[in-house]
């Protein structure tokens, strides 16, 4: 399913993918080959849609704010409706980064493994069509396939690094909190998403849906 990561403010990039084993830039990467990536690809089977609100807190050079609503999830697709923006968080709600299910990956992008651990493999992929973006890096959990961190690098010099928290629910591996920093040309800003009272598997209200 889609993740939009930080609903509300910069999911940020930039990370440390600092592990111990390096793969060279020249190999090919298969994803129907590589378990941890079939992995990312599995995460929460049966899962079509869901509902959470979300409340997220941003700090500013000039101070901070705190947002309020509701992620919408369905199939590939995601969306955040928040109760009130003030003008202060207008601009940082509208360019927020998001990224495509792992079943769109190698459609849109070009993906390499960049390191691997004994706990954890960092991939790397690069937009097919930039669109501003220069690569994404995620940092995914060898057991699990879940990602525990994004690093978006922007054509502009922008990097904004999103760190998750999962909990478990009905079954499912959600998404409790994420924490998302934002750094580049003056701008510095840190996020704390925490998502609560999921829904799972309900209609998605058609309003939400034709508005996306």
């Amino acid at each position: 399913m889609r993740l939009t990561f930080t609903l509300a403010i910069a999911l940020v990039l930039a990370t440390s993918l600092a592990r111990t084993s390096s793969a060279s830039a020249a190999d090919t990467f298969d994803p129907s080959t590589d378990a941890v990536f079939q992995k990312i690809m599995r995460v929460n089977p049966g899962l079509k849609s869901y509902t959470a609100h979300v409340e997220v807190t941003t700090r500013l050079f000039f101070g901070r704010f705190t947002l309020r609503g509701t992620l919408y999830n369905w199939g590939p697709e995601s969306k955040v409706v928040f109760e009130h923006v003030p003008s202060i968080a207008k601009s940082a709600v509208e360019s927020q980064p998001t990224i495509e299910a792992p079943s769109e990956w190698t459609a849109r992008y070009t993906i390499s493994r960049v390191s691997q651990t004994a706990d954890a493999t960092a991939y790397r992929l690069i937009p097919r069509d930039s669109h501003g973006i220069r690569s994404i890096d995620i940092v995914a959990d060898n057991a699990s396939g879940l990602v525990r961190e994004y690093t978006w690098s922007n054509e502009n010099g922008l990097t904004i690094t999103s760190d998750q928290t999962y909990a478990p629910i009905d079954g499912y591996q959600l998404i409790e909190s994420s924490t998302t920093r934002t750094r580049g040309r003056g701008m510095t800003t840190e996020s704390i998403a925490n998502f609560s009272d999921y829904d799972l598997n309900d209609p998605i209200p058609p309003s939400v849906v034709s508005s996306n």
